[in-house]
């Protein structure tokens, strides 16, 4: 296949794919589903159906009340360090900090699955062909916020900011050092940096073109090309928009052998990036850049960027080697979880490309 006719047919793909949102457990992401069988039933793929139940709790929720909890962190330590002094302080901000470090990290672990509140079932689709130890991944799922990814992103990194700064100022005033005014503009920027995340609240209207039908097209283009190895996994997960339901619980009983390549957002435009979380991931990492220079493709590798989830997470937390590939602009965040995220703005280069990367890295893992 050209790489026009490539480009055509990821195009050709996305728009099918993004007729509707697809919420998670929806009956339009079934549809979306049950396109992307058919075309990897087509390229030789053995496909199963992985139907999971989790609770959307966490996934709607979490992200407003982390963000309240935070501020609310820098406010306590703030006034403990005005009316008590820094050391009481220090001491109390470490409780709080180590408190919610732990919340956060079981949260993120059992709620999704274990939490009683909200409960939703939706199902993963597994697509083996031989005897895989390459899996590729994007999910399905669409969703709408009302605050757009990169405002939010940026309250994240905001709060980060202030706590950091919090820290500071509470050396400087074992030092000696005058910081009661300090600690009066703190406070307020810890307001005005949660407000992203207490306002982010979850919605359904966006059929999440670049997030993440892109990375689905790019995932099936690659298990179609003949440049993918004969023994390949493909995992079309849902439930990534809440959590990481779906890719959680298939990490459950993944091999820890297997070495997963997700695709998440991936616009026609912006440099390419392969990020990771925990423990880098070397052999993916030396061979991805490896990949990418043979290419002639521009990729910077490192950490997930503040404030995004991704399913190379729920992998990497059951010690298995992820990353995801992704490509974009402050504008492709910009669009993120809003109506403006639809398959009109995209050509299919993006997802064609990235379709090329992809079972290029598979094979030289495999």
């Amino acid at each position: 296949m050209s790489e026009a006719e490539l480009i055509e047919r990821g195009k050709l793909l996305l728009d099918r794919l993004c007729e509707n949102p697809r919420f998670a457990g929806s009956a339009a992401e079934a549809r979306a589903r049950e396109h992307c069988r058919q075309e990897l039933e087509g390229a030789g793929f053995t496909c199963i159906d992985r139907s999971f139940e989790f609770s959307e709790w966490p996934g709607r929720w979490g992200p407003p009340l982390s963000a309240i909890v935070q501020a609310a962190t820098i406010i306590v330590v703030a006034r403990m360090a005005l009316i008590r002094g820094p050391l009481t302080a220090l001491l109390v901000g470490a409780v709080l900090v180590g408190a919610l470090f732990f919340v956060d990290a079981y949260a993120k672990r059992r709620w999704i699955k274990d939490f009683p509140a909200m409960r939703a079932r939706s199902v993963n689709l597994e697509a083996r062909r031989g005897n895989p130890r390459v899996w590729l991944v994007a999910h399905l799922d669409s969703k709408s916020q009302t605050m757009p990814m990169l405002i939010r992103i940026a309250g994240s990194v905001a709060l980060a900011l202030v706590m950091t700064l919090a820290l500071v100022v509470l050396l400087l005033s074992f030092l000696g050092v005058e910081t009661h005014a300090i600690w009066t503009a703190l406070q307020i920027a810890a307001i005005l940096a949660a407000l992203p995340g207490v306002t982010c609240l979850v919605t359904n209207n966006s059929t999440g073109a670049v997030d993440n039908a892109s990375g689905v097209v790019a995932a099936i283009l690659a298990a179609q090309s003949s440049s993918s190895p004969p023994d390949l996994g493909v995992l079309i997960s849902s439930g990534e928009e809440l959590g990481l339901a779906g890719a959680r619980q298939w990490a459950l009983t993944a091999p820890r052998e297997a070495q997963v390549l997700n695709c998440d957002t991936v616009d026609d435009r912006g440099g390419w990036r392969c990020m990771y979380s925990g423990a880098r991931p070397q052999q993916i990492t030396r061979t991805a850049r490896f990949v990418a220079d043979q290419e002639g493709a521009r990729l910077r590798v490192g950490r997930l960027l503040p404030g995004i989830l991704a399913d190379n997470i729920a992998f990497a937390d059951r010690g298995i080697a992820a990353v995801t590939l992704s490509r974009g602009t402050l504008t492709t965040l910009a669009r993120i979880h809003t109506r403006r995220d639809n398959s009109s703005v995209l050509t299919g280069k993006g997802a064609a490309e990235a379709s090329a990367l992809l079972s290029a890295l598979a094979k030289e893992l495999a």
